[in-house]
């Protein structure tokens, strides 16, 4: 039997590549997006919970889960910003990936196995952070902290969590955010890679910054903080 995922946000961007990349591999792909074919509102649990759960009857599995559903935000300086527009990128950003995590765990739960990888944006695992999309940035933020923040409980049930910062990738997002953007071959590489690697959970992973593949310092480096031993012993630092 194929194995089953769920790409919010499938229709363009990063998860149009993330979807083609898993058909490639054999995966049979469910996607939803606020648009046509399958129209499905993350802000909405309802809306989530229907479309997972007659993915489930459809196909009697649901393997692994990535969350590219998102919006850019207002752009400009945060006290310009329109209050609601700002709350919006909160609600579809963040609650739209909790919201479509919550629907789907129960599923992999039953089975007692499930890949969950999340989208932190650009700038999370990169080395700085871009001016003027506070609410886009802090939504990310948000996802990251989330995303380590209920590993342990879902590792328990043999459910891995792992959070991706893809990197300036040729978006409407990155358009949006005047950001020069290429393919997305670096984060389909790592997104194929944490599917592969289930043991791997908690963490937040740069596409383009991080040799997320050196097994000596996997295991402890990459979460949202990014502060450990291995940290201070490259800077030479006692603590």
């Amino acid at each position: 039997m194929k194995k089953v995922a769920i790409v919010t946000g499938g229709n363009d961007g990063i998860g149009k590549a993330f979807v083609k990349a898993l058909e490639k591999r054999g995966y049979t792909v469910e996607k939803c997006s606020r648009s046509k074919p399958e129209l499905v509102d993350v802000t909405n649990y309802d809306s989530v919970f229907y479309f997972v759960k007659k993915t489930f009857e459809k196909h009697k599995r649901i393997d692994l889960l990535i969350t590219c559903a998102g919006v850019s935000g207002p752009v400009g300086l945060f006290y310009d910003n329109d209050i609601s527009s700002w709350k919006e990128t909160i609600d579809i950003n963040l609650v739209g990936t909790v919201n479509t995590i919550k629907a789907t765990y129960p599923y992999m739960k039953r089975r007692q196995e499930g890949c969950i990888i999340t989208m932190c944006g650009g700038g999370v695992g990169g080395k700085e952070l871009k001016p003027d999309i506070s609410a886009y940035i802090t939504s990310k933020f948000a996802v990251a902290g989330f995303t380590e923040a209920i590993s342990k409980e879902l590792l328990g049930n043999g459910v891995y969590i792992n959070a991706i910062s893809p990197g300036a990738v040729e978006t409407k997002i990155a358009k949006e955010h005047k950001t020069v953007g290429g393919n997305a071959e670096d984060a389909i590489k790592l997104m194929l890679f944490l599917v592969d690697n289930k043991e791997i959970t908690g963490k937040v992973f740069s596409a383009k910054w991080d040799d997320y593949k050196n097994k000596k310092i996997l295991k402890s480096l990459y979460n949202l903080r990014r502060i450990d031993d291995v940290f201070f012993e490259e800077k030479g630092v006692k603590k």
